[in-house]
């Protein structure tokens, strides 16, 4: 498998590079994010994704190791494929993409073409404890994301729970995640609970 390569750009379309090395001419396919960070003459090293198809094999491109192996991560999901993998890469930054893991944001996933509701409620399922385990052994990698935060609807549901209003239990979460984004799912009822108990 081809680990990296290092060499000069020869042309950018939209979807891919040519990059020189020694005299050959690679075609690597790129997030679009990626690629308009690049201009031809550049001499870069770009990290490689080796990706056999029947009929051909395709080479996918990284500027960072961050964005490749969460690229890798992604086509691990079932029925989502490197094309797929690249278009999540384009609309988020590495750090954008595992905080909507982590907040199960699947409307904002689904925005993602390619992504329909069914497949973004599957990244999460089987991406988010996958994810919360890689940032716990690299600490230093994507230093961006927060920890995994709890779900707004168990929140609201255990307001719910109490006899208040879905609205007004929203609104209430709301409020406390804005001002307090890292709070537990205890502290963010019990936060809330003390404000609607004070209207």
């Amino acid at each position: 498998m081809i680990a990296f390569l290092r060499g000069t750009v020869q042309d950018c379309s939209e979807e891919a590079l040519i990059l020189e090395v020694n005299g050959v001419g690679f075609r690597i396919l790129m997030a679009a994010s990626a690629l308009q960070q690049l201009q031809s003459g550049d001499t870069v090293l770009i990290h490689t994704y080796l990706a056999h198809k029947e009929e051909a094999m395709l080479l996918y491109g990284f500027l960072n190791q961050d964005d490749k192996a969460l690229f890798s991560k992604i086509i691990s999901v079932s029925g989502v494929g490197p094309k797929t993998g690249l278009a999540v890469l384009s609309f988020f930054s590495a750090a954008e993409f595992c905080q909507a893991i982590f907040n199960e944001d699947a409307k904002l996933l689904s925005k993602v073409p390619g992504i329909g509701q069914k497949t973004a409620q599957r990244l999460i399922l089987e991406l988010k404890s996958t994810l919360a385990k890689a940032l716990k052994q690299t600490p230093g990698s994507l230093a961006s994301v927060s920890t995994p935060l709890p779900s707004a609807d168990d929140a609201i549901a255990a307001l719910e729970a109490l006899g208040y209003e879905r609205i007004v239990a929203f609104k209430a979460v709301q409020e406390v995640r804005a001002g307090n984004p890292h709070l537990d799912l205890q502290a963010v009822i019990k936060t809330a609970l003390k404000m609607l108990m004070k209207e």
